[in-house]
């Protein structure tokens, strides 16, 4: 596995902790993924720009072909990009105890049952005789 350091891909990709749970949105797509334990740990670490190769600590309850597939899911949904400086950036530090903590391996779970919602612009797209929002059409 090649050590790449990564970010957040863009603006419109955000994310929120809810007691101790993520969720990350794609503005763009209106997608909202969510993740397993060492997937929010790994999210974690990722975001901060970790380098890949750090990602797998002794006693991680996953291997590296399973890091992998996650980090190959989070690129495919456009969550992340390799980034192209070379800049030193640390693990968290309490990312190691939570990978060996985990429960489950590293996955995501991708929803899209309110994609149409929070691709509206509600800003944007009043029309003041239909109402609010009103979503373009295409």
């Amino acid at each position: 596995m090649l050590a790449n350091r990564y970010m957040v891909a863009g603006r419109d990709v955000v994310s929120e902790t809810f007691d101790g749970d993520i969720v990350v949105l794609d503005l763009n797509s209106g997608k909202y993924f969510s993740f397993t334990d060492a997937g929010c740990a790994l999210w974690e670490a990722l975001a901060a720009g970790a380098p890949s190769d750090m990602l797998l600590p002794a006693g991680a309850g996953y291997s590296a072909t399973e890091l992998q597939r996650f980090l190959e899911k989070l690129l495919e949904h456009q969550l992340l990009a390799v980034r192209n400086d070379a800049t030193d950036t640390a693990l968290p530090e309490e990312f190691a105890e939570k990978v060996r903590s985990a429960k489950e391996k590293p996955d995501m779970f991708v929803f899209d049952d309110l994609a149409d919602l929070f691709k509206a612009d509600p800003i944007h797209d009043v029309e003041e005789p239909a109402g609010w929002p009103v979503l373009k059409e295409g």
